[in-house]
């Protein structure tokens, strides 16, 4: 059937509330003038203003808490203002609503038969595409020749104008939405850049690969759909920060594995014991760790429990040595958005509990003279001290999670 002739002082039917003469029926003559960056550069805005306008409503209730989401996995929490496009595209075309679809979506299955075919196919395309970083391997006057890092994906990419001040061998990653329109490839927003000088591609693989398999998903799906994970890897990657996952895995293990595993991690220098508590012997690598790192062994369980990513795989490791065939079950990771399994949740909660242990550990208190809990330990008189303390902090709590939290404390220094 075909569409119905709109007028150009009618309402556009695209649902923007605007004349058609102000809105869809002046793209085609606007963007015919225009080169293809320009032209696909107009496009894309042209779609963004219309989902603007159509969800305005929508989003001031959704907007907040997008951005937190987007955020939590980012070195700050602060959106900068340059990072704005970016977060808006995510929120457009990857976010999913409660139906598992996207907002760009229902607006394409609402409107899409009454936009212009060039806003339709436009929206298509940034419909379908997601953030992904890529390398540059070749600089020309308009285009850039670059490969997509995760995908193994040659591309090109069309520029506004040459690129000066940047040679060919500039060895540059670039963030960015990369959109197909009408047969060229062009950034969508903000592109963000880091140099690739000290292992900053390798960085980026080893962790997007890490988060696919633990999301067990296939790499597009995981740019798509977890977009807010790459631009949080990307953050740490721009600020030479590691990425911390607080991965927790665990395996049952039997009165055999449980004396293998202790005598090895006693008798080699690999492991450092530290302490018996929760019905766990607890250790954790020898050396300075570069977070928290901890193997615990108990009469049925081992758990271990890292931060990041080497020495998540070290564990892996070492587990794998020491007991050939086992496999670890990962019950907790800040990268899953999903609470332990019901039958492993007290084992989520020790390794709370101690990490909370060792912050107050290290926080220095004015109860103490401005000095930490572990300094005040190893003074005469202090582990007195802080029983005493602790005590005190009992007889003022109600909820039980927070007295089982002192309580703990008190068994890690007694």
């Amino acid at each position: 059937m075909a569409k119905q002739k709109v007028g150009r002082n009618d309402p556009c039917p695209c649902g923007s509330g605007k004349k058609y003469k102000k809105c869809c029926g002046i793209v085609d003559d606007l963007i015919e003038a225009s080169d293809p960056f320009t032209r696909g550069n107009q496009l894309m805005t042209a779609v963004k203003v219309k989902l603007d306008e159509y969800f305005e409503n929508a989003i001031k209730k959704i907007r907040k808490d997008a951005q937190t989401q987007f955020l939590r996995f980012s070195v700050n929490r602060t959106l900068p203002l340059e990072h704005e496009s970016i977060f808006s595209d995510w929120l457009w075309f990857d976010l999913l609503t409660e139906d598992e679809n996207t907002l760009a979506y229902h607006y394409l299955v609402e409107n899409g038969y009454y936009i212009a075919r060039s806003l339709s196919d436009t929206l298509g395309a940034l419909s379908i595409s997601f953030p992904s970083v890529y390398q540059v391997e070749e600089i020309s006057d308009y285009y850039i020749r670059a490969r997509d890092v995760f995908l193994d994906r040659p591309c090109d990419i069309l520029l506004k104008e040459p690129w000066e001040g940047i040679d060919g061998d500039t060895d540059l990653l670039l963030f960015g939405r990369l959109v197909k329109i009408e047969d060229e490839g062009l950034f969508s927003g903000m592109v963000l850049a880091v140099d690739n000088k000290a292992g900053q591609k390798g960085f980026l693989l080893e962790h997007m690969e890490f988060i696919r398999h633990l999301l067990n998903e296939t790499m597009i799906n995981t740019l798509k759909f977890h977009g807010e994970m790459l631009y949080g890897v990307f953050d740490h990657t721009y600020n030479k920060t590691l990425v911390n996952f607080n991965d927790i895995r665990c395996c049952d293990i039997d009165e055999e594995n449980r004396v293998r595993l202790l005598d090895n991690l006693t008798a080699g220098d690999e492991y450092e014991r530290l302490y018996d508590s929760a019905g766990f012997t607890w250790f954790t690598p020898a050396g300075e760790n570069r977070g928290y790192v901890r193997i615990m062994i108990g009469e049925t369980e081992l758990v271990t429990c890292a931060d990041v990513l080497d020495d998540i795989r070290q564990l892996e490791e070492t587990v794998t040595t020491l007991l050939p065939g086992k496999e670890l079950q990962v019950i907790s990771n800040r990268f899953l958005q999903a609470p332990p399994p019901a039958d492993k949740n007290q084992l989520w909660f020790t390794i709370v509990k101690d990490q909370e242990t060792e912050r107050w550990l290290d926080t220095p208190m004015s109860e103490l003279e401005g000095k930490s809990p572990r300094e005040r330990l190893s003074e005469d008189g202090g582990r007195e001290q802080l029983m005493a303390m602790l005590d005190r902090f009992l007889t003022t709590r109600e909820n039980e999670t927070e007295k089982e939290l002192i309580e703990y404390f008190k068994e890690r220094i007694s």
